[in-house]
């Protein structure tokens, strides 16, 4: 074995023995299901950020943002890291209304469900957005396997079709604890992630001579992706819509802003933290965060071009971060970029599979079984059983991965937007949001924006999406009536009467208590670090 290799198996090894850590000690927190789903409602300001952080740096941005950057310059940024970080500017004033409630739902569909269906014994809206979520958490878990595979088998020389399935032996640590777990590995990762980009950005800049070197190259290069293939134009990967077009890169920019903003995994982290300023809080130290990562994303990115002109014959650009940091880090250095690679697709994949399980075993089994109360022991055993048997489905998927990972993200986050994003936004900031209208907005959104993408006719698909349904729900409002204040009042009012209080304890399936009228805490002491 190499001294590479024996470095790279040690800080391997390392950081399993950190996740070992972590997950042992957050399943002390892990007492009821909603522990389990959203940390019990009560989670601090340090892992609030560090699983929020880790939650956005997944392959799509660790390899995929490097890899788009590598292929079109300069339009990458604009297009992700700008439509990311805009959704994250936006996201405290979201987080702070859907944690208003005193008792918050556990899931994206129950919160659905509360809003537009609180009368309904079995609602039909919480399960069909709890099956709408399944398959794009599906498809963002598919991803992440295959960042996990291609970065494993740089790693440890293990073939792909091999190095995927290492992913369910941290999937069985991460798994036991659920959102505790997930919170606790994240934070963890986030700090890896965070330290491990650096110390690669710095070794991008020592071995290319620095950033005037690396905008020079760019700006000169006509190198094409792969050996072989069809030069670039002369500086093109220097102008603001690179290879995109203008209205090809806006629509990118909008998938990645508005539709992430309302992305149901985003909705659940609202949930988590101890209130409502917290949850605020959180989201406003994560773009703070979230500021050195991404600068180290694009310095490695464009750094890698001057590095590595094209790549080999057979190799997607998701590739140029491991090929980089295995041929130009020292080894120390691409270990621990590598390993913070291989945390960033554990921590995210961890996330979105205990979203797409607890979509399918809550929001749609639980939800048709009619259970008046929740077992909750027995709800969290077959929870983790579901979350690790999907991990397995989702390996065996990703054995012949897609082309590339950051646009994977961009369509399932523009199809999130077309869906839900009006059925968010005026659901907590309109108390005249109704269900006929949320019915109507999903289902034009949905079929619009399917038939744009599958024919290509928009340019736009989730702009001329979020428009026709906008305009479809806004004649429906006017031809219902308006919902009742069980509803919405949770959302506009710290303390809400008796009526609205039960009706949030039977769709979680709890008893009511008279503890629950107490006043609420939600404006109360700023959470501090």
């Amino acid at each position: 074995m190499s001294e590479r290799a024996v470095i790279y198996t040690l800080i391997f090894a390392l950081y399993i023995g950190f996740m070992i850590w972590s997950v042992l000690k957050s399943l002390r927190q892990v007492e009821s299901f909603s522990d389990f789903t959203t940390g019990g409602h009560r989670m601090g300001l340090i892992l609030g950020v560090g699983t929020s952080v880790a939650t956005w740096v997944s392959v799509a941005s660790v390899m995929g943002v490097p890899g788009y950057l590598y292929r079109t310059g300069a339009a990458a940024i604009i297009g992700w890291v700008g439509g990311w970080f805009f959704c994250t500017a936006m996201q405290p004033l979201l987080a702070y209304k859907i944690r208003m409630p005193k008792v918050p739902m556990r899931t994206f569909p129950e919160f659905m469900r509360l809003r537009y269906e609180p009368g309904a014994e079995r609602s039909q809206l919480q399960i069909i957005v709890a099956l709408l979520m399944f398959v794009g958490y599906f498809i963002f878990t598919h991803l992440q396997v295959v960042g996990f595979g291609i970065v494993f088998n740089t790693i440890t020389g293990i073939p792909y079709e091999y190095a995927i399935f290492g992913f369910l032996l941290i999937l069985a640590l991460t798994c036991s604890g659920g959102f505790w777990s997930v919170a606790a590995s994240d934070t963890i990762n986030s700090c890896l992630i965070l330290g491990g980009l650096i110390v690669g950005a710095g070794a991008v800049l020592n071995a290319t001579g620095g950033v005037g070197n690396i905008m020079e190259a760019i700006a000169a290069t006509t190198a094409p992706v792969n050996e072989g293939g069809e030069p670039l134009p002369p500086g093109i990967m220097m102008t603001a819509a690179g290879s995109f077009g203008v209205g090809a890169l806006f629509s990118i920019f909008l998938s990645n802003s508005f539709g992430s903003l309302v992305a149901p995994h985003w909705i659940t982290r609202f949930m988590a933290p101890k209130n409502a300023k917290a949850a605020a809080l959180q989201m406003m130290w994560t773009l703070i965060v979230l500021i050195p990562i991404f600068c180290c994303l694009i310095t490695i990115g464009l750094g890698a071009k001057t590095l590595m002109p094209s790549l080999p014959v057979g190799k997607t650009t998701d590739y140029i971060m491991p090929l980089i940091m295995d041929s130009y880090a020292p080894p120390i250095v691409a270990a621990i970029t590598l390993v913070a690679l291989l945390a960033a697709s554990v921590s995210t994949a961890n996330s979105m599979l205990l979203n797409c399980s607890t979509s399918l075993f809550y929001d749609v089994y639980v939800a048709l079984s009619g259970n008046k109360i929740l077992n909750q022991a027995q709800a969290t055993r077959r929870l983790r059983v579901c979350v690790f048997l999907l991990g397995v489905v989702a390996v065996i998927s990703a054995i012949k991965p897609p082309l590339l990972l950051a646009m994977g993200f961009t369509y399932v986050y523009g199809a999130f937007g077309s869906i839900f994003f009006w059925a968010v936004i005026l659901g907590v900031y309109s108390k005249k949001m109704n269900r006929q209208a949320t019915y109507v907005t999903i289902l034009v959104g949905l079929c619009t924006y399917l038939y744009g993408r599958i024919t290509g006719n928009f340019t736009n698909p989730m702009l001329m999406s979020a428009t026709f349904s906008l305009v479809a729900l806004l004649i429906t409002l006017k031809l219902t009536p308006p919902p009742p204040l069980e509803a919405y009042e949770a959302f506009f009012k710290a303390d809400v009467s008796e009526p609205t209080m039960r009706t949030i304890r039977r769709i979680r399936h709890e008893e009511f208590s008279p503890e629950d009228m107490k006043p609420a805490e939600i404006l109360g002491e700023p959470a501090k670090l």
